[in-house]
């Protein structure tokens, strides 16, 4: 199943470590338990510790949903770098909307909505079979609600993969995982991403317990 992935680039993770690449539901888990570091580096230390087994399905500890105060954050973030989509989907789950939103990103930020040159990530190919297209995108936003310990179930070919070893499409490992840091670093990294979704911002009308009467 794996032999379908593989770099785009002279600068790839197995080329780097000069070792056969592991299998991607093994890489998968350790980057979704690593978020202090980087995707990439993550990766990187995971192709050095072959015989660690991780249960990829397992659900990684929550430290609670998004905020809405935090998704508002990550809205304007997104919209002075000129990055928010134009549509939103109509919800009442800060959840469901963060994950749009990394959808969206993994979509413009990967390539294959166009090039990204200012953003400095791994572009697709001109033609990208729209297969490859799917998996690598719910990859990125898997692994990245993983990261920020948002519970996002997998999705599509991915799903399939992960639960049942369904084949895979062709994909590029490196510009998963490029794209991932790409995203991230827009908020400062997985940890400072995960924080801010969280954000509270205290009411000017809340009053002091000890005041109320």
């Amino acid at each position: 199943m794996d032999q379908n992935s593989h770099p785009i680039d002279s600068y790839s993770i197995e080329e780097l470590d000069h070792q056969p690449p592991m299998p991607w539901d093994h890489l998968l888990a350790a980057i979704r338990r690593s978020p202090q570091l980087s995707a990439v580096e993550a990766a990187r230390i995971a192709q050095h510790q072959p015989d660690v087994t991780t249960d990829v399905l397992n659900p990684l500890p929550a430290p609670g949903p998004p905020t809405w105060d935090g998704l508002h954050r990550v809205i304007n973030t997104l919209h002075r770098k000129n990055l928010l989509p134009d549509d939103l989907p109509q919800t009442r789950s800060a959840s469901v909307i963060l994950t749009h939103l990394l959808t969206e990103l993994a979509l413009a930020i990967s390539g294959h909505r166009g090039p990204r040159p200012d953003l400095q990530a791994a572009f697709a190919e001109t033609r990208t079979e729209a297969a490859q297209v799917r998996f690598e995108i719910e990859c990125i936003t898997w692994l990245i609600a993983g990261r920020l310990g948002v519970r996002a179930a997998a999705s599509g070919s991915l799903k399939g993969y992960l639960k049942h070893g369904e084949l895979i499409p062709e994909f590029s490992r490196d510009r998963v995982l490029q794209t991932v840091d790409t995203i991230e670093a827009l908020f400062g990294g997985a940890l400072a991403f995960g924080a801010a979704i969280r954000e509270e911002t205290p009411s000017l009308f809340e009053l002091d317990v000890q005041l109320a009467v």
